[in-house]
């Protein structure tokens, strides 16, 4: 089985006021070095959000 990639994000907006935990903007350094940059993410209630990556890619952080 080959893995499909899209270009296309077909996930819908969401209501500020419908999220369960909103971050706007956040910035993140370990010591000097910025690991996330301008991050604002929604993520609504009664959902699964997950976050994919290699490793050592910061998804933890």
């Amino acid at each position: 089985m080959k893995p499909m990639l899209s270009t296309e994000l077909n996930t819908p907006e969401v209501a500020v006021d419908k999220a369960k935990i909103e971050v706007k903007n956040l910035n993140f350094y370990y010591g000097q070095s910025k690991a996330l940059k301008d991050i604002s993410l929604s993520l609504p209630e009664r959902s699964v959000t997950a976050f994919i990556g290699p490793s050592g890619c910061g998804k933890s952080t």
